[in-house]
């Protein structure tokens, strides 16, 4: 009897250990996303296990802003990459295409599964449009780091800020740099998102082209990704003005991944933009 207690609470107390997992947020996630120049966009993703025990990662759910399946095949092979113990796995944007069930193309926010602690890191590069085919192997071009995020350590309800974004306003000819700003919502229940730019002197800003008043409100709703460039309103009579860096906050009412793109358009270059949690400091 004293043995067979002892096993039990032997197995009580281990079944957290061998259940050790968790979700992650890829907040922007491309597949031969097709862009305005004619170029393409895809994500090849970097699995990192730093244990000495192998983790298995998987495809959990895609939270779509746009999906193309021309010719679906379903998932007819496993979703899931098996990382040796203190090792890395390339999981590669063909192989994605694939896993996501023969996706041609694809822009929105992955999210991720794994039975173990493990380090999640995509690269989105912009290459050339090939025939409308998913580049195989390592992709090529200029790449921009993003970080997928604990789905349990998303901020919110708070205030966040999204820093050193750039904007052209009154340009000569085409804008120097342009932001864009994602929100991927991967909980059941929608959040409501604020916008604000206290230095903004107009309290109008220009969302996807269309003029908006500040501050501005939307939902993203449970399951659901969005992305939205911001750029300046005009002032009457002038030409020819410098860039600005400008600091967005966010308000928002639930967890939410939040990130800001700033782009340059002569040189193609990107960065990808981290927000601060106002409410923590």
């Amino acid at each position: 009897m004293a043995f067979r207690s002892f096993f039990l609470v032997f197995v009580i107390l281990t079944m957290p250990l061998l259940a050790v997992g968790e979700e992650l947020i890829l907040p922007v996630f491309a597949l031969n996303a097709l862009l305005p120049d004619g170029s393409r966009l895809s994500t090849e993703v970097y699995l990192v296990n730093p244990t000495l025990d192998p983790v298995q990662v998987a495809i959990a759910e895609l939270l779509p802003g746009r999906v193309r399946r021309a010719t679906p095949c379903g998932q007819f092979m496993s979703q899931t990459r098996v990382v040796p113990p203190k090792s890395a796995v390339l999981w590669t944007a063909s192989g994605l295409a694939t896993d996501l069930g023969c996706a041609d193309e694809v822009l929105g926010a992955l999210k991720l599964h794994s039975d173990g602690p493990v380090r999640v890191t995509g690269r989105m590069v912009r290459h050339a449009d090939l025939n409308g085919a998913t580049p195989i192997g390592v992709l090529s071009g200029g790449g921009q780091p993003v970080a997928a995020v604990p789905i349990e350590a998303l901020p919110g309800p708070t205030t966040l800020m999204l820093p050193a974004l750039l904007w052209h306003r009154n340009p000569c000819g085409t804008a120097a740099f342009s932001t864009l700003v994602g929100f991927a919502n991967p909980g059941t229940d929608p959040v409501t998102v604020t916008l604000y730019l206290p230095e903004e002197g107009r309290r109008a800003i220009r969302i996807n082209g269309r003029t908006v008043a500040l501050p501005h409100q939307f939902v993203i709703e449970p399951q659901h990704w969005k992305q939205i460039g911001i750029s300046p309103m005009d002032r009457p009579n002038e030409i020819c003005l410098e860039p600005e860096s400008f600091d967005l906050e966010v308000v928002i009412d639930g967890p939410l991944a939040v990130y800001g793109s700033v782009s340059d358009s002569r040189s193609l270059d990107a960065r990808m933009v981290v927000p601060v949690d106002l409410q923590q400091n």
